[in-house]
């Protein structure tokens, strides 16, 4: 029997479930701007942007992996990124208490890199924050509040009570979902990244908006390299951040897609730098995870199957197009929610396209 080396490029295309052979290897990375020495945190970065094996009627697709990152989310770099720029700013010295409030991967990213760097940390989350997001925080030593799961106005919130908690323990709240060292931190780190493994050579980015953090700062570093990137972002079908994109009046927020969508627009969204922003319904963002892991092997969470939705979309209308997808995290978190038997009847969905977006 041949080996591996004896197939042809076109015997390893994704027509057959494979992933693509190329006569260059993709540029190595230049490694994160917020260096530490630390042997754990040295490890977030670098993820790898592969070719995703899906047959498609004409455009490429490519797949950043961020669930390489030590807690299986790009939410690593964010909490080693923002602490960093705080310690180098002079707002957060040895004895602080580090405090964020988090619905998901967040919280293990702030405990891991608190936890290496010698913080005391608080973690807020919201009551039904899944076991395994929940076991990051514990595993790693940190505090952790569960809060009620109320409406964001109520002093109870998570993000209520992770601000109280800062005040009264003189604390520093991180506050993704406010601080512009989000989205600073994907445009000094993650694309240059990005665009460093691709040489340069895409015509779309395509990533899933909660924060809004990692699209935004992608989506200004590729803009100052060209304007000729589309940038797209995917959102949740009952949320309001496509709404206060297009000046829409909003909606009722309401996804199972954790970590996709908000109820309205956040300070880290950088519209002024994305093109344009489709909806994914909770069924197709669901279907195309699975999908990825039963057709391709590739086990990633629900906003990256949306973001696959719309990347395949894109690459069937326009032959040419060369996209590159940021799969935010990986699929082991919700095996309990995405991937149970019988969580989400995927069927309906099948007809219905992946996403929506104004003409």
């Amino acid at each position: 029997m041949a080996d591996d080396s004896d197939r042809t490029a076109d015997e390893n295309s994704v027509a057959d479930g494979g992933y693509l052979e190329r006569e260059e290897p993709r540029a190595e990375t230049t490694g994160t701007p917020y260096q530490t020495g630390d042997p754990v945190l040295a490890r977030i970065g670098e993820t790898p942007l592969v070719d995703y094996p899906e047959p498609t009627e004409g455009g490429d697709i490519l797949l950043k992996l961020e669930a390489d990152n030590p807690t299986g989310s790009m939410k690593d770099r964010v909490a080693l990124g923002m602490i960093r720029e705080l310690e180098a700013k002079g707002q957060l010295e040895a004895d602080d208490v580090v405090v964020e409030a988090s619905s998901g991967n967040t919280a293990g990213a702030v405990a891991l890199v608190t936890n290496r760097l010698g913080y005391d940390s608080v973690l807020t989350v919201p009551e039904g924050t899944s076991g395994q997001k929940i076991g990051y925080v514990r595993a790693f030593g940190s505090e952790i509040v569960e809060c009620p799961d109320l409406e964001s106005g109520d002093e109870r919130h998570y993000r209520s009570t992770a601000e109280r908690i800062a005040a009264e323990r003189g604390g520093v709240w991180l506050d993704q979902y406010s601080t512009q060292l989000n989205p600073t931190v994907h445009y000094e780190w993650t694309g240059p990244e990005l665009w460093q493994q691709a040489a340069g050579d895409l015509t779309h980015v395509v990533c899933p908006m909660g924060t809004g953090g990692t699209l935004s700062g992608i989506a200004r570093y590729v803009k100052e390299q060209t304007s000729d990137v589309d940038i797209v972002g995917v959102d949740a079908e009952k949320s309001n951040i496509s709404e206060a994109f297009y000046d829409r009046d909003p909606g009722t927020y309401d996804t199972d897609v954790e970590g996709l969508g908000k109820e309205r627009e956040l300070p880290t969204m950088w519209f002024d730098y994305i093109d344009e922003v489709r909806s994914v319904g909770d069924r197709r963002a669901f279907e195309e995870a699975r999908r990825a892991a039963a057709e391709h092997g590739v086990l990633v969470g629900g906003s990256s199957g949306a973001a696959i939705a719309v990347a395949r979309e894109v690459a069937d209308d326009q032959p040419n197009a060369r996209i590159a997808v940021i799969g935010c995290d990986g699929g082991e978190q919700y095996f309990d929610t995405v991937f149970a038997e019988g969580a989400m009847d995927t069927e309906a969905s099948r007809e219905e396209p992946a996403s929506s977006y104004p003409e």
